[in-house]
């Protein structure tokens, strides 16, 4: 079987020969998958020289399709021949794709829509970077709970600050899901609460991440906090983010997000790929009963290791990462509740939640409704304090402006 990918435009060109059957299938299935984590969003297909596509062949061209208009994007079929178009037909699949038959309608159906907002470019030596503003209020934070006892292991019932989840929209901290402390209180991890619905990676040598998904006019409940923060508003600016290598840090996201708002202190959530994530996370959860006797402090010495997972090398290659958090322009100008936030030698406090590995919509201002897609539809691997060092890859930003 003769196949070659090209390039055009933002399109990936598949050109495809022989027999598309359970012999061959698995190659076009790698095909279209390193196609569709290079970014791709649409895949044009050439067929003129299939001769023959069974069923096995019609599954792949079907599992991606459906993979892919959930992201936006789509496979269309180029110069299919006749009698391979029936096959499509018999199986009733010719409603689901979109047959090319010249190169005019292939640059018809790359020609870009007139922008329907007004998005502005902004210059950034590291990406491509395209923001998109709305006029709106700025929004505020609140701290919940306090970190002082989390150095000690001290903490205790009296500490924990339940928070409904309508009072909550974008947060990060250490929670745990329940309803009383003793059920609870083995539970805590590292937590991120976007639009509402939580997802928490309790302590524990062999974790799963715990999620509850909020919808409106869902009966209310309680996400219960050791520490931690929350931010609430509306996105101010939409980013869509392009790396100029395909790949940057989380420093220089943060970097890029500072420039697209003039606003001091700024709430962050967004969507990327990962290109390797490096974080860190509770190993134990720090409350009295898990201290050590003469333990003073969990983050230094012999007790880092005991109780800190930390990341050696790159992980969660081309997983879909949701972060949220808070970053400031100045460190040194930073007062008040916000001092509390952002650790001493950084300018940003941001956690992640890794999903799968699935293509999403980069289209800036589907934005919110994309970020609900993957939220509640997504099955959700770990929640970590994301690291300087983490590799971003393409993606979505919201910045809500929180003043000063």
């Amino acid at each position: 079987m003769d196949n070659s990918l090209r390039e055009l435009e933002n399109v990936e060109r598949l050109r495809l020969t022989g027999r598309v059957d359970s012999i061959t299938c698995r190659e076009i299935e790698s095909l279209f998958r390193n196609a569709v984590m290079a970014g791709k969003r649409l895949i044009i297909a050439d067929m003129a020289g299939v001769s023959y596509v069974s069923s096995a062949g019609l599954r792949v061209f079907l599992s991606f399709q459906k993979e892919l208009k959930k992201a936006g994007g789509e496979i269309c079929l180029f110069a299919t021949t006749p009698s391979v178009y029936s096959l499509f037909e018999i199986s009733g699949f010719t409603s689901i794709f979109r047959f090319l038959s010249s190169e005019d309608e292939v640059k018809g159906l790359l020609e870009a829509p007139a922008e329907k907002t007004a998005i502005r470019e902004v210059s950034f030596d590291r990406a491509v970077l395209r923001v998109l503003t709305r006029n709106l209020p700025v929004g505020s934070f609140t701290v919940i709970g306090g970190d002082e006892k989390l150095s000690s292991a001290g903490y205790g019932e009296e500490d924990v600050s339940s928070v409904k989840a309508s009072d909550i929209r974008f947060a990060t901290g250490l929670a745990a899901l329940g309803h009383r402390f003793e059920d609870y209180k083995g539970y805590f991890g590292e937590a991120a609460v976007i639009d509402r619905s939580i997802f928490v990676y309790p302590a524990l040598k062999r974790s799963a991440v715990d999620f509850i998904i909020h919808a409106e006019g869902d009966k209310d409940t309680a996400y219960h906090f050791l520490h931690g923060f929350s931010f609430q508003g509306e996105f101010n600016h939409i980013v869509s983010f392009e790396p100029k290598d395909n790949l940057f840090t989380l420093d220089e996201l943060i970097d890029s997000a500072q420039l697209a708002s003039s606003s001091p202190i700024i709430g962050i959530t967004g969507i990327f790929e990962s290109k390797g994530l490096f974080g860190m996370r509770l190993k134990k959860i720090p409350i009295r009963e898990n201290s050590n006797p003469g333990e003073t402090d969990i983050f230094s010495g012999e007790s880092f290791p005991e109780w800190m997972d930390y990341s050696i090398e790159a992980e969660d290659l081309y997983n879909l990462v949701v972060i949220t958090g808070i970053a400031v322009k100045d460190r040194g100008a930073v007062q008040g509740a916000a001092d509390r936030i952002i650790p001493r030698e950084g300018r940003y406090h941001i956690h992640g939640i890794v999903f799968d590995k699935k293509p999403f919509n980069k289209i800036i201002d589907n934005f919110p409704n994309e970020l609900k897609r993957v939220v509640t539809g997504m099955e959700p691997h770990r929640v970590l304090h994301l690291l300087g060092k983490t590799r971003v890859g393409p993606g979505l930003l919201g910045i809500v402006e929180l003043g000063g």
